[in-house]
Formats: C-alpha cells, sequence, structure tokens
C-alpha cells in the first residue's frame, strides 16, 4: 500500500483528470445498480402484474419524485414499451461513463509512469561511480524497462479497477441491505472468512514476484556481460559456459515463476467455489421464504441480479490483486533507485572562482571498503604546471584523478582549489573548471559534432572544426561519409581507438577548461595512434600560446610524461619520489626502475624509449 501511495503522489499534477475519472465511476456504478432496481420489479410486474415488488423501490428514491403514485398509473402494455429504451438508455450512460474512466485512467497512468520513468533517469545520471559501481548496469536497466512497464500495468489496470469496482462493490453492497438486509446478512455474512486465504496467498505472491523481479535483473546482467564481451567468448570458446549460466539463472528465475502461476491459477477456482457456494445457501434459505409466502418474487428477482452484478467486480477486484502485487513488487525496486543517498553529497554553497593559484591534496586518505588506496598523501599542483602521477598498479593514481571532479570523497583529509575545499563547493561550478580525458572513450550514438559539442550544444560549427583540427581530427572527420554529421554508431565502432580519443580530446578543446585530467589517455593506443594522440594532447596542454593550463597526467606508458614539470611516484598510496624526469633517473631509485623496465618494454616492441 505504501508504495502505491508513493506511485498516487506522482498522479497529484494530474488530479483534476483523475477527479473526472472518479466522477464516471460513480456515475459507472449507478448505472450498474440502477439495472437492479429497475429489472427485477419490472418482470415481476410484467409476469405477475403485481406492483408490489416495483413499488418497493420508492422508499429508496426521493418523496418529491412520487414512484407509488405513477407506478399504480402504469399498466403492463404501456411498460413493456418503455423497457427497451430504458434498458439502452441505461446502458448508453453506463458505456459512456466506462470509456470515460478507462480514458481518463489511461491517460493519468501514462503521464505517472513518464514522470516516474524521467525521475528514475534523473537520479541515475546524477547519482556517483560509487552507486553504480556496486550496481550492475543489467540490474538497472531492467528496472528502468520491465519494472517500470510493470507498474505502468499495474496503474493503468489495477488501480483504475480497484476503484471502479471498489464504487460499484459499495454501491451494489449498500443496496443489497436497502433491498432486504436479513438477506444480505444471510449471503454475505461468510466474506469476511473468506479473505483468510485470499490475504495468505497475496503475501507469497509478492514475495514471490519481488524474487523473480531481482532475478530478471540477474538475467539481464549475464545478457549483457556476454553480448559486451562477445569476442573474448568465442576467442575462449566459452559459449556453452556461458549459456549454461544463463539457463542456470533462467531456471532460478522459472522456479519463482511457477509459484505464482500455482498462486494465480489457485486463487480464481477457490473465490469461485466460495461465491458458489454462499448463492447456493441463499437460494435454498430463500427459496424457503417464496414457498411460503415471506419474501416478494421480485426483490428476490432484484437481490438475486444485485449478487450476479457484485460477483463480476469481486472476481474482477482478485484478479487486479496479483497485478498489483506484481506493480508494488516493481514499484518497490524503482523506489530502491529514487531513495538512494548519494555518497558524494553537492551541498556546497560557495560558486568556485576561476582557478589562480594553486590545487592541494591535504593529508588525504582513501579506500573502497576492503583495503586502503590513499594513507595521509600531500600533494601540490600549481597553476600551469604539468603533473605525472606514476607508479605500479594499485598505487592509487587513478584514484587521485577521481577525487578531483568529486566522482568519490576523501575519507579523509581534504581536497582544496585555492584554499577552498571542493566539498565546500558547489559542483557545476568544480566541474565547469575540469576537462576529463580517460582511457576508456566514451562516445555517444550521436553525431561527431554533438560529440565534441558535448556540454556546449549551442557552439557554432566554425568552433567544433576548430577544436577539431587542434585535436589533430578534422581530416578523418572529413573523410566520414558525412563529415561532422556522420552517426557514429554504438560505441563509435567506425572509428578506430586513435580516431575515438581525438574526438574525446576536441570535446576537451572546446570547454577550454582550466584545469585538465588525462587519465592514462594513450596506454590502449598502439605506437602510430599514440604519436597523433600524443601531438594532440600537448596542444591540448597548453592555452593560449603558454602552458597555462593545469594538467594531472596519469601516465602507464613513461614516454608520454618525460617533459612534465613534476613527476610524482606512487607505492601503495603513499609519495615516495617526485622531481622532474632527469632528477629522478639520476637518483637510481622507483621511478629509475619502472624507466628501466620500460625501456626494456619499448626495446621488445621495436620503438623508441
Amino acid at each position: 500500500m505504501r508504495t502505491y501511495l508513493r506511485l498516487l503522489a506522482f498522479g497529484w499534477p494530474h488530479r483534476w483528470l483523475f477527479a473526472a475519472a472518479l466522477l464516471c465511476m460513480i456515475v459507472l456504478a449507478g448505472a450498474t445498480a440502477s439495472y437492479v432496481n429497475l429489472m427485477g420489479p419490472a418482470l415481476d410486474f410484467l409476469f405477475t402484474g403485481t406492483s408490489s415488488s416495483l413499488a418497493s423501490i420508492a422508499h429508496m428514491l426521493p418523496r418529491e419524485l412520487d414512484v407509488a403514485g405513477k407506478v399504480a398509473a402504469v399498466d403492463r402494455a404501456r411498460l413493456l414499451a418503455l423497457l427497451p429504451f430504458l434498458i439502452v438508455g441505461v446502458s448508453l450512460v453506463k458505456g459512456v461513463a466506462f470509456f470515460g474512466q478507462m480514458y481518463l485512467m489511461g491517460l493519468i497512468s501514462q503521464r505517472i509512469v513518464a514522470d516516474l520513468r524521467n525521475g528514475l533517469f534523473s537520479k541515475l545520471v546524477r547519482l556517483p561511480p560509487p552507486f553504480h559501481s556496486k550496481h550492475h548496469s543489467g540490474d538497472l536497466l531492467s528496472r528502468f524497462s520491465t519494472d517500470v512497464q510493470m507498474v505502468q500495468i499495474a496503474v493503468t489496470d489495477a488501480v483504475a479497477t480497484y476503484l471502479r469496482d471498489g464504487i460499484t462493490l459499495v454501491v451494489m453492497l449498500v443496496n443489497c441491505f436497502l433491498l432486504d438486509w436479513k438477506l444480505s446478512l444471510m449471503a454475505f455474512g461468510a466474506v469476511p472468512l473468506t479473505l483468510i486465504p485470499v490475504v495468505r496467498m497475496a503475501r507469497q505472491l509478492r514475495a514471490n514476484t519481488g524474487e523473480t523481479m531481482a532475478h530478471l535483473g540477474i538475467i539481464s546482467e549475464i545478457a549483457i556481460e556476454a553480448l559486451a564481451g562477445l569476442r573474448v567468448v568465442q576467442a575462449f570458446g566459452m559459449e556453452r559456459y556461458e549459456e549454461d549460466r544463463f539457463a542456470r539463472a533462467n531456471a532460478s528465475m522459472m522456479k519463482f515463476e511457477r509459484r505464482i502461476t500455482r498462486l494465480r491459477a489457485f486463487s480464481s477456482p477457490l473465490m469461485e467455489v466460495m461465491a458458489a457456494a454462499g448463492m447456493a445457501f441463499t437460494i435454498w434459505w430463500v427459496g424457503g421464504q417464496i414457498l411460503s409466502g415471506q419474501l416478494a418474487a421480485g426483490k428476490f428477482f432484484s437481490f438475486v441480479a444485485a449478487v450476479l452484478l457484485l460477483y463480476q467486480p469481486v472476481k474482477q477486484l482478485g484478479r487486479v490483486g496479483q497485478l498489483a502485487m506484481i506493480g508494488a513488487a516493481s514499484g518497490q525496486r524503482v523506489f530502491e533507485i529514487l531513495d538512494a543517498q548519494s555518497t558524494v553529497r553537492d551541498d556546497g554553497k560557495q560558486v568556485l572562482a576561476p582557478f589562480q593559484s594553486a590545487i592541494r591534496y591535504e593529508a588525504v586518505d582513501f579506500d573502497y571498503g576492503d583495503r586502503p588506496v590513499l594513507t595521509k598523501l600531500d600533494l601540490t599542483i600549481a597553476k600551469g604546471e604539468v603533473v605525472a602521477l606514476v607508479g605500479p598498479s594499485g598505487g592509487g593514481k587513478t584514484t587521485i584523478s577521481n577525487l578531483l571532479p568529486r566522482f568519490w570523497d576523501p575519507t579523509g583529509g581534504r581536497i582544496t582549489i585555492d584554499g577552498v575545499d571542493i566539498k565546500e563547493a558547489t559542483m557545476a561550478s568544480l566541474r565547469s573548471q575540469l576537462a576529463v580525458v580517460t582511457q576508456e572513450t566514451v562516445l555517444f550514438n550521436d553525431t561527431v559534432r554533438a560529440n565534441i559539442a558535448y556540454g556546449r550544444p549551442q557552439v557554432s560549427q566554425d568552433e567544433v572544426e576548430r577544436a577539431a583540427r587542434m585535436a589533430q581530427a578534422h581530416d578523418f572527420i572529413m573523410q566520414l561519409p558525412q563529415g561532422y554529421d556522420t552517426r557514429l554508431g554504438e560505441r563509435a565502432v567506425i572509428l578506430s581507438g586513435g580516431q575515438r580519443q581525438r574526438i574525446a580530446i576536441a570535446r576537451a578543446f572546446l570547454k577550454d577548461a582550466s584545469i585538465l585530467i588525462l587519465d592514462e589517455a594513450t596506454s590502449a593506443l598502439d605506437a602510430e595512434s599514440e604519436r597523433e594522440v600524443q601531438r594532440a594532447l600537448e596542444r591540448l596542454m597548453e592555452l593560449k600560446g603558454g602552458r597555462n593550463r593545469t594538467t594531472l597526467v596519469v601516465a602507464h606508458r613513461l614516454s608520454t610524461i618525460r617533459h612534465a614539470d613534476r613527476i610524482v611516484v606512487l607505492v601503495e598510496g603513499r609519495v615516495v619520489e617526485t622531481g622532474r624526469h632527469g632528477e629522478l633517473l639520476q637518483r637510481g631509485g622507483e621511478y629509475a626502475r619502472l624507466w628501466e623496465i620500460f625501456e626494456g618494454e619499448a626495446r621488445e616492441r621495436g620503438e623508441a624509449a
């Protein structure tokens, strides 16, 4: 129920549509009740000629209508002539009301789910990397697609049916008790007992539905991983392994789906039997009342019609109860994302001024939960300086670069820009001064122009081309089928690694940020591509003809950082050496050891170090 209350909160902006739908439901319930109050007495009058049953509805209507007087003046021939028109009229009212509530509830559900989907996407793109590192993209996509779709079905079908048939149920129950309260007690007295198995089945259904949705996320994870790494799977002959892994996950989900199917299949006949038992007992008891003359046949016709009309909404409520459980389970998974708390909070108030002096890491500690990565790290990067981070894998190089744009936050110490703790600055003002080029180039399934202008979509074509020329990318872009208007496709597979990297560098050129982070930007490239990209990077590290752009370089290939202003050597999260290339080689320490290894590898590849 809590999940549905939260979902309905998304419907508050559409409350007038909801009010109109609710009015249609009330009219629908009234039209349904009118069948009961008209058909039974009318048929009794036509067959027997007595008007006592027809007049029995008078006490349910305002006295000003003088139903009793009008009934007394009606003969059977006239009633027979009017009855078809009356039936058609009530049916028209009922049909229009049903269409109105169905259409309006459909509109409301579509808008609620659209708002929910927008909110979910907005939350996902704002949650920091620590959150995404703990949640597989397959599971997140499952919540975004399948779970949201199930919520839409539940809101469209379950909520509308609960309201429509719930109102009809209440109106018909009141109508039954007004017709004959003793008869109603006999017919409905055992209803509370029937709720016990229904509630128990509902709990089991919800639990199994939640497990099914979770396993669907696991299946999505396996499929995405296998397809994304298809070449590795095929190269290592692991097709059978992946098939078995997927089959096991699929079989596990089917176990819960079988339970759901069993519960859903059992609930309908259970309600059918209980309803039939109640009806059989009522007919047996009422039959004696009619034979003894204590109950008019017309009233019995009306009561039976009311009970039969009650049966349909009750059955519908039982059916959509299963959809409601599925929707609640899916909604709960969606709200888990919407309620997720960011470990990197954007609650700073200070707008960071343009960078002027220095970036400082002051006694910074960091760990990923299971092991320390940085320990009391002190590092200063002056404006205009190129600082390279080198060291063995796992030493904390990439972590240092990730802390500056606040993809993660330090677990101890602080990072300042011009003396301002970056946690106290707004995220927008901090990141507006940063440009990042990483090893894993991210390009979107859009045009070349849109990828270069990402973050500044309104810039002119001349500025885009200027950035591409500076990144050594203009020539190969012009050779593409539509030039700058060429769509790159998923993961930009039509481009080589070096070309993709140069488009990313052009993007950084266009941003023209004063602080640049290069995270192993050439480590995945071949020698020829590396030279092209390195030339582009060297131009990127310069600003307006001088080295005024401050650059933090995470280096894998040491040849790319020989001309850095300062090289910082990290081992197990600590700074062990710092200096220029020549100075560090003369010391014969950790950097010299790494350089010797690098030279050996370069000679083996036939490259110049």
